[in-house]
């Protein structure tokens, strides 16, 4: 049984090592092929290149002892009738002369196959016949110049005529011994090749079975893995789903019963569900993140920033102006505010604290940031400008309310005090700086705007 260990590495390591070892099988495989095909090669090759060859050698020089055998029954034919004509001895000096050829020939057969490791199957053999090969041709030597002396004489006693016969006969029986060792040889030979083939055909049988068997447990072995795999993601995909689902709302994950899909279409739609469930939900969870984000920098009456802002922002300004920057800053009142809270209600009094920002914002640049830090009162911060230009737009802004005419909102004014980032200055260094600008400001009479 798989251990679990193994079943949670990874899956294209486990994959890659069965087709490792399955290429390695098959490698093995054709190797061996290989081996086996040369082998039955060389043994093909000795049989056409040494068996064969020798064995018509051997038919010619048996074909030339019967010539001779005829020669010689035909001599003693005629030395039976009295002629006195001998035969010419062209005959057999032709015949030796072939016969000679023919066993030199089938001599260096063997021995160039010798020398050359040609001859693989049955060395002695083969070593054996060559050596009965030049007996034979000595043998042979002796019988020709037995037969050449008895040609040239008139007369042929009985006892010499037995003598060469007898020779004859042993000359023929080497032969016929020769060349049935010679056809034993290639009847072996040929029956090893068969054998080898054989067996390469069984081997190779067993081999694809083998492989067969291997490929379907490997299938089979990958098959339960990545089974086993679909279902721990789904356990995943559902606690993970369950994690955030409403009551009602995860029963579309592995819910229904989808008989006519297969597993990884199953788990494609899981996936694609719980993405689309997520993704929901990531937007839901931004979505609240950015009203908590406003919640928490944003004075809720107004929209302005407010007083955790206020200090965030200003520190970072102070960072930045001590590195070589400018800023300055706005703090500002309007005039008057109890006394309209008072008259005409504080429903009218928030109306114009929203009017107020609203104005402001429509005015100020992107990179200007506006604060709500007190009841009626506002602070501006105007990066990269010095505290002329500060004070020209606040000279702007207190025109522009002043200026205002809503039907629905009593006129008011703002006072603003101005001042520009000093060396070693702190948070409330400098808003102590400009509440004393505002202070100038009020106490000259109000609407108008004071730098210190």
């Amino acid at each position: 049984m798989l251990s679990f260990k193994f079943l949670n590495a990874s899956i294209s390591k486990k994959v890659s090592s069965l087709f490792v070892l399955l290429l390695s099988f098959l490698l093995v495989v054709i190797i061996y092929s290989i081996y086996k095909l040369n082998m039955i090669d060389n043994e093909m090759k000795e049989v056409a290149y040494v068996d064969i060859p020798l064995s018509q050698i051997m038919n010619e020089i048996e074909m030339l002892q019967l010539e001779q055998h005829i020669l010689l029954e035909k001599f003693r034919l005629k030395e039976q009738a009295k002629e006195s004509k001998p035969p010419k001895n062209k005959q057999f000096a032709y015949q030796k002369q072939q016969l000679r050829l023919l066993l030199d020939k089938a001599v260096k057969v063997i021995a160039d196959s010798l020398s050359s490791h040609e001859i693989r199957y049955d060395l002695k053999s083969h070593q054996q016949i060559m050596l009965d090969i030049e007996t034979y041709h000595q043998k042979s030597n002796v019988f020709e110049q037995q037969l050449l002396a008895m040609i040239s004489t008139t007369h042929i006693s009985d006892e010499k005529q037995r003598q060469l016969e007898l020779m004859a006969s042993e000359l023929e029986a080497s032969v016929s011994v020769i060349l049935r060792r010679i056809e034993t040889l290639t009847l072996e030979a040929g029956r090893y090749t068969e054998k080898h083939e054989q067996e390469f055909k069984l081997v190779n049988i067993a081999l694809g079975f083998s492989a067969l068997i291997l490929g379907l447990i490997l299938t089979t072995y990958i098959i339960r893995i990545f089974d086993y795999r679909i279902v721990r993601i789904k356990q995943q995909i559902r606690a993970f789903e369950s994690s955030f689902r409403d009551d009602n709302s995860g029963l579309e994950v592995g819910g229904a019963v989808r008989s006519s899909q297969d597993e990884l279409v199953e788990l494609e739609q899981d996936l694609k569900l719980m993405m689309r469930r997520l993704t929901k939900e990531i937007i839901n969870r931004e979505q609240v993140e950015q009203q908590l984000l406003v919640l928490a920098t944003q004075d809720k009456l107004t929209g302005a920033y407010n007083r955790h802002k206020w200090d965030e922002q200003l520190t970072i300004h102070l960072d930045l102006a001590r590195r070589g920057s400018k800023f300055s800053l706005l703090l500002l009142d309007i005039d008057h505010f109890k006394g309209i809270n008072d008259q005409h209600g504080h429903q009218v009094g928030d109306q114009i604290l929203q009017h107020l920002v609203a104005t402001f914002k429509a005015r100020l640049r992107s990179v200007d940031l506006l604060f709500r830090v007190g009841g009626e009162e506002f602070a501006i911060l105007l990066p990269m400008q010095g505290v002329a230009a500060a004070s020209q737009v606040a000279e702007q802004l207190r025109r522009i309310v002043e200026q205002l005419t809503e039907s629905d909102l009593p006129t008011y004014t703002i006072s603003v005090g101005v001042t520009e980032f000093c060396d070693n200055d702190s948070e409330e260094s400098m808003f102590k700086r400009a509440d004393q600008a505002l202070y100038l400001a009020k106490s000259g009479g109000r609407n108008r705007v004071q730098s210190a």
